[in-house]
């Protein structure tokens, strides 16, 4: 797909460099809009202010809520006030609150105050939620209908209000006072009789959350459940909002990508280094830099300078693993803690499922220590012809391989009971603690077996 997209990309710039504008619209016409705005983000910003400035609202609004947060806000900037106002009074509540909260907060009141007074106040009120909450991804355009209601009038209105609605999988029900009490798929509503109440039709064990529960938590509830729409509802217990499954998958991109930079000790998830500044690259980056280079120049120098022995009479001879034992050790301390972090932000870790896990490592790093010990023995031998050297490498990748993975199964969780998260910190603590876990243990065997 994506080389297909290359050739219409090309396609489209030679259109829009012969003036050939109506052309080039035609053919955006007629792909989907996940694909459209895949090309038109990569054109260069006269040519996607033509397109926009030319091409009919809904299907620029279709186009434009495809785009990721940081091609609109580049768009946004391109386009007059008028026209960015009627693309977003089209796209989903949600996303316009998304988009606006993250642009200048003039340029945000500018573009509500010259949109349709009912679509601003329903971005509004969705932006008074926080970011990364239910009440920041739900969408406030759902059908809800009245237990009291029959089955017929339920459908008549489903009919009148679910064009202007995100999804009518199945529909919640409420009460007077707009209390979530229920909820009923369209299935059961249609083959209902006309006269019965929906009271009588519905389940009344809804699955539902509260505004201002963390939208990872969302993400995890729907995942568990199967469910495509899931109901967000006050203090009051009104129904509020629904998160949908679209809104869900966003969500578990973002939170991984977070997880993976974090890990990384890089940006801190906050936001693609591409599209920083030099300063801010630095500001994020440097502090776990200097934590990493300080700490080996430190602690791992500290450690190498109280063999001294070790190191003036047989360096040339220990230098053959001293590398190999440090990245095996870090190697499966990160692998074994990787696993971890999934399982703490998946919401898969208990007491019984921590002691398998912990169990599970150990014997996982017993394993893969001895297969690494008959690895380093046979190496030592065959390669440099001393027994000592091969029974060295051999014990030390045991007790390294052994020690990282138990090291890498209890890191997460320690920072997770402190209040740190685990993805920030679980990187740069093991790949500075096994490499003086990793050079200790070898120089010791090393010194026992030697001296």
């Amino acid at each position: 797909m994506r080389d297909r997209n290359k050739i219409l990309q090309v396609a489209a710039e030679n259109l829009l460099k012969k003036q050939e504008l109506e052309k080039a619209i035609g053919l955006f016409e007629k792909l989907h809009p996940a694909d459209a705005a895949e090309i038109i983000g990569d054109l260069p910003d006269d040519f996607q202010k033509m397109i926009f400035e030319t091409w009919d609202i809904p299907r620029a609004a279709d186009t434009f809520q495809e785009m990721d947060e940081q091609e609109q806000m580049d768009i946004v900037e391109l386009l007059s006030t008028p026209l960015i106002s009627d693309i977003l009074e089209e796209m989903e509540a949600d996303d316009v609150a998304d988009l606006l909260g993250a642009i200048d907060k003039k340029d945000a009141q500018r573009i509500l105050a010259a949109m349709d007074r009912e679509d601003a106040q329903e971005a509004l009120r969705l932006m008074e939620h926080g970011e990364d909450t239910a009440g920041g991804i739900m969408t406030p355009e759902f059908v809800a209908l009245r237990k009291d209601m029959t089955a017929q009038e339920s459908i008549d209105l489903l009919r009148a209000k679910a064009p202007g609605a995100e999804t009518i999988y199945y529909v919640f029900i409420v009460n007077r006072d707009d209390q979530l009490v229920g909820v009923i798929s369209l299935r059961d509503l249609i083959i209902g009789q006309p006269s019965r109440l929906v009271e009588e039709l519905m389940n009344p064990n809804v699955i539902y959350v509260d505004v201002d529960t963390d939208q990872e938590e969302v993400a995890r509830i729907m995942s568990r459940y199967d469910l495509l729409a899931l109901p967000v509802v006050d203090r009051e217990h009104r129904l509020l909002g629904v998160v949908t499954i679209d809104d869900v998958i966003d969500v578990i991109e973002e939170e991984a990508t977070e997880d993976i930079y974090k890990f990384s000790g890089t940006l801190g998830g906050e936001e693609d280094i591409s599209g920083t500044s030099l300063l801010r690259a630095l500001k994020v980056r440097l502090p776990w830099l200097l934590f990493a280079l300080l700490g080996e120049a430190v602690v791992v120098g500290s450690i190498s300078g109280q063999f001294d022995y070790v190191v003036t009479e047989l360096l040339p001879t220990l230098l053959v693993f001293w590398t190999a034992m440090t990245a095996i050790g870090g190697n499966m301390a990160v692998q074994t803690s990787t696993i971890v972090i999934r399982s703490l932000a998946m919401g898969e870790f208990d007491k019984r499922a921590l002691s398998h896990r912990v169990l599970r490592e150990a014997r996982l790093g017993i394993v893969v220590g001895l297969i690494s010990a008959v690895s380093f023995f046979l190496l030592g031998l065959l390669w440099k012809g001393k027994v000592e050297l091969g029974m060295i490498a051999a014990l030390s990748s045991i007790m390294i391989v052994v020690v990282a993975a138990m090291l890498g199964a209890f890191a997460p969780l320690v920072f997770k009971r402190l209040g740190y998260d685990p993805a920030a910190a679980s990187g740069p603590f093991l790949t500075l603690t096994m490499d003086a876990t990793s050079i200790s243990i070898y120089m010791l065997i090393a010194l026992l077996i030697l001296r």
